[in-house]
Parts: C-alpha cells; structure tokens; sequence
C-alpha cells in the first residue's frame, strides 16, 4: 500500500503535470484475499494488488475522464493528455460550476492489522465450522471468505486532498442437501468480530428445516422479513430514487413528496458515513466530506443526496454522495433503518398465518416512480401458523412496492444488523446496510417456484 505521505505526493505531482484548468486525482489501491469452497472443500486461494490512478480533466464545461494503472511519471502523463483530450470533444455540461473546494475531513480509523494480514491458512480454518458442519450433517457447503485492504486518495488542484486506509472481511455461504437449503453471512472491519459458529450454525439450521418444502398458494401475506431481505430493500430504495439525479430527472419517487408522509411513521432512513455499526468512510469520490443524512423520517419524505455536480444545478451543497461515476449520479452508501422494539419471535407469535422469509435473490426494479421491485424468496422460506414457524414452503416470486410495504410494517426489530455487500469483481470498497428485522401485513407473492 502507498501510505498516506506517498498518495499525497503523486496526487500533488499528476496535479502538477496536468494542463486541465481544473484536475481531480483518485488513487484506489488495494490488497484483496479469498477463498472459495464448494461441495464442503476449499477449491481456490488467490490474493492480489492492484493501484489505479483515474483523472477528471475540466475545460471550461467540458469534462474528460481517464484512468491507468501504471505508476510511472510517463502513463500518469500520458493519462493526464488523455483525460483533456477527451474533454476538448465533449458537449458542455451547462450544469458545471467547479470542482468542490478544500473542507475540514475528519479522520477515521478503519484499518485493523488482523485483518490485513489474515491468510489463507487462517481463512481455512475460519470456514472449517461450515464445511465441517455441512458434511457432519450430510450436506454440503458452497461459499467464500474474502479479506483485505482499499486505500482511497482524492485531491484536486482547488487544494482538495482526502485520504483513507480501511480493511474488511465478508463470508456468505449457502448449505445444501437435498430439496433445502440454508443461508448466512457476516462482515466487519474487524475480522475477529466475525463469528463463523454462528454463520455456520445459521446456515445449517435454514438447510435442514427447509427440506422438503410444501406448495403454497400465491397471493398476499403477513411476513416476517430477516434482516437480509429488509437490506436488499433498502438498497434498491436507495439505487432507485434518494440519489439527486434521479431526483432531478423525475424518475424518482422522492418527487412531489418533500416533507410529505412517504411511508409509515415508524420507518426512518438515513445515510451515516461515520457510524460505526456500519462501513464507515469519511468522505466521497470528490474527496468532499461525509455528513448524516436523513432521507426518511418518522416516515415523512426529507431529502436525497448531491454530489457536487447535482448540486450546483440547485445552487446547494454536496452532501458527500458521489460515487464517481459520469452516469449514475450520487447513491447513499452508508445505509441505517431506525430499530424498533420488536424481536423475530415477537413477529412469529403476534402472526396467525404469514410467510417468514430469509432472503431475497436476483432483485430488479420494475417501476422506479413507485418502486416496485420483483425478485426470488430463497435459502429459508417458512409457513407461519398460528403463531408458529412450521413447514418449510417452496420459493416464491414477489412482485411489491416498496413504499407500500414500508407503509404496512406493523414490527420492526430492535437490534439492527450490517449486511455486507461482497467485494466482488471490481474494486474493493466496503459497503453495507445496517437493517433490522420486520413485520410487514401485506406483501404481495406473484408465482410460485418448483423448489
């Protein structure tokens, strides 16, 4: 890893060389680890490093993206020539006023040296409790165990300079046998936090019980939703409509709602990048400070996010959301759910029948405006009845608006959980949704699977 004296110096020596009126320098390097096990058995360990330097060329109105990640004085010109060049043939973005200028960012220690240095022999035998756990109950475990570190440096040549260095570790894994199937992850900064009993005990447990799923009608349910269901929502919400772009394009069902009652009055969203229980970062791609952010409160509609470019069309402030990208515009990423006083057993007894959920899979958006999502139950789906979770059902396709399921959640958990999004195949950056569990009156199931 670079250090940040060394990412200070060659953010400071591109801006330098650059012929840009304005330039903005992101270095991304990272240190990446994994292993993968399927059928109960490790089948792969690879590490490696990666430095990326991506250039943001302004002339005029006109800017000019390019990137490289050859570290040598000669690439970072020729990718600096690159990004004007680029920039010099682009239409004028009459949007744009400057890149941000310098702000106070407060400093976060998100690195922890276990983390970092976790290998592959100790990653072996992390999972030994799924993999060992699967086969001593006849089933099978498929899965992955990822650490490492991301280092981030913004700076641009207004006089911006943010650094930081953070790990993380992220395990998901499914466990099979048979006609059930079981699922469970955990992720953290700390990867002595993890506890891979639990994961695995999870895990097994949901495989186990849900052999042998029954036919149930589609139609609409009571449900009661894990915490890993509650954050695939949340994100889409997220995706889909608290960005400023989508705001400012109409595409968004923030629109026409500022300060009006969006959901029910118990639901509360807000972005914190310096909340602990979640992956905190202290700043945005633009190097411009994190700050909390209500989005939703006692279910009243309050604000989206800005980067500095959506901001500037409404002579406001960056609230610290952008995500780097020329497209998709600024995205909440360090998402919270307000906790409740409720518990899953809580929602299992207070439910006379209804449908218990552990995840969601292959989610899309069908229609932003209301945001309706349709995707897969999966890895633990179970009948309630009578105040019981008894028999395993086979999977459902739910088709559902957010905003209406949030409008009907009768319980809401009181411990909130991160769930973790996987690194991946791009760029390491820790990311995750801090949710609770809740219980929702209706929630609308369109099909029904064959598994």
């Amino acid at each position: 890893m670079l250090g940040k004296k060394k990412a200070r110096e060659l953010v400071e020596k591109a801006i330098a060389m650059s012929e840009a009126e304005q330039t903005e320098i992101e270095i991304m390097a990272e240190e990446s680890h994994l292993t993968r096990f399927a059928n109960s058995y490790i089948h792969q360990n690879v590490s490696g490093t990666n430095v990326a330097i991506s250039v943001k060329a302004i002339i005029g109105k006109k800017i000019g993206r390019a990137t490289t990640n050859k570290m040598d004085e000669a690439s970072i010109k020729e990718t600096l020539k690159k990004a004007v060049e680029i920039a010099r043939v682009q239409k004028e973005n009459p949007d744009f006023k400057s890149l941000p200028a310098p702000a106070e960012v407060k400093e976060i220690d998100n690195y922890v040296e276990r983390t970092a240095k976790f290998n592959a022999e100790q990653r072996a035998k992390a999972v030994e409790p799924i993999a060992k756990g699967a086969r001593d109950n006849n089933l099978k475990a498929f899965g992955a165990f990822t650490n490492g570190v991301s280092e981030i440096a913004i700076g641009n040549s207004l006089g911006v300079f943010a650094y930081n260095m953070g790990t993380d570790a992220y395990v998901n894994t499914v466990v099979m046998g048979g006609t059930g199937s079981g699922y469970a992850q955990a992720a953290s900064r700390d990867v002595d936090e993890i506890d891979m009993e639990a994961v695995a005990a999870t895990a097994i447990e949901k495989a186990l019980k849900s052999a042998n799923p029954v036919d149930v009608p589609e139609g609409e349910y009571m449900v009661v939703l894990e915490e890993n269901a509650v954050a695939d929502m949340i994100e889409f919400l997220a995706y889909i409509g608290l960005g400023a772009l989508a705001f400012q394009e109409g595409r968004s069902f923030m629109c026409g709602k500022l300060g009006k009652e969006l959901v029910g009055k118990n639901i509360s969203i807000w972005d914190d990048g310096f909340d602990r229980r979640g992956f905190s970062f202290p700043f945005d791609f633009e190097g411009v400070p994190k700050n909390k952010v209500m989005l939703i409160e006692k279910g009243t509609a309050k604000t989206v996010v800005y980067d500095t470019l959506t901001a500037g069309k409404e002579n406001k402030r960056s609230t610290g959301h952008s995500t780097g990208s020329p497209l998709g515009g600024p995205i909440p990423l360090n998402l919270f759910m307000g906790e409740g006083e409720g518990t899953i057993e809580k929602m299992v007894q207070s439910t006379d029948k209804g449908i218990y959920v552990t995840r969601f899979h292959y989610t899309n958006v069908l229609e932003p405006i209301k945001a309706v999502i349709t995707g897969m139950t999966r890895d633990g789906t179970f009948l309630i009845e009578n105040a019981e979770r008894t028999e395993p059902v086979k999977n459902f396709r739910f088709t559902q608006s957010i905003l209406d399921a949030f409008s009907n959640t009768s319980m809401i958990g009181k411990e909130a959980k991160l769930i973790g999004s996987s690194a991946g195949y791009g760029a390491r950056f820790a990311m995750g949704t801090v949710a609770p569990a809740l219980k929702i009156d209706k929630f609308k199931f369109t099909g029904v699977t064959h598994f």
